[in-house]
């Protein structure tokens, strides 16, 4: 099998799952919590749409497969777009809050549009704190900042092994944090299982258009 197949195979089964746990994000929000509709809509797909612009971003500037100035295009924009969910939404707040900051400990700010962006979404998220002190959870913050940072860790040290295995590719997929979101719907310090598979569309929408980057280079190489 040729490296353009198997990358086209990863890049249909991480779209499948990315659209399966968004919609499964949307329909337990409809059907387990007592929110207006459109809220229900709205977080779930500005998750996974985030995740996906972010990696765009990312691989625009790492590898020149996607055009950086649309990059730079998007960037304040999309730091807007996280910045209002973190204003409005204290879910989002308190994941969104803890991964920037984890990103800015590990110096992943490392391109103008990352680093607009996350002033952007920095500021507006700062305003929300001095408007709404009690906006989002300390604590919650607390953890995804720390397991953003020890999934950050990991990943660098995965990306740096030889080791092609199972262990390897799994250290890749961030699973601490995936794991800590999950403890914070469990004791309810994020209000909703909502924003578990809010989340995991975030994180499978980023890796959905890293492996289709991937095809996109092979395919081009052949």
């Amino acid at each position: 099998m040729t490296e353009s197949v198997r990358s086209k195979r990863a890049t249909l089964a991480y779209g499948l799952a990315t659209l399966a746990v968004t919609v499964i994000a949307i329909m337990h929000g409809l059907w387990f919590d007592h929110i207006e509709a459109l809220v229900q809509i709205i977080i779930p797909f500005s998750f996974v749409s985030l995740g996906m612009l972010i990696k765009y971003g990312d691989r625009s500037f790492d590898d020149g497969v996607f055009d950086q100035k649309v990059s730079k295009t998007i960037a304040v924009p999309c730091g807007i777009w996280m910045g209002g969910l973190i204003f409005y939404d204290p879910g989002s707040a308190t994941i969104f809050i803890g991964l920037l900051l984890a990103l800015l400990l590990a110096a992943k700010y490392d391109n103008v549009a990352f680093k607009a962006g996350f002033l952007v979404a920095g500021a507006i998220g700062l305003l929300s704190f001095v408007n709404y002190p009690g906006n989002a959870s300390i604590i919650g913050i607390i953890v995804v900042f720390l397991a953003a940072y020890a999934d950050e860790l990991v990943s660098d040290r995965a990306d740096r092994s030889p080791s092609k295995g199972w262990l390897n590719s799994l250290m890749k997929e961030r699973p601490v944090l995936k794991l800590a979101v999950l403890v914070l719907c469990i004791t309810s310090l994020l209000p909703s299982y909502m924003y578990f598979f809010a989340f995991l569309g975030f994180d499978l929408g980023y890796s959905f258009v890293e492996r289709y980057s991937v095809w996109r280079g092979s395919a081009a190489a052949a």
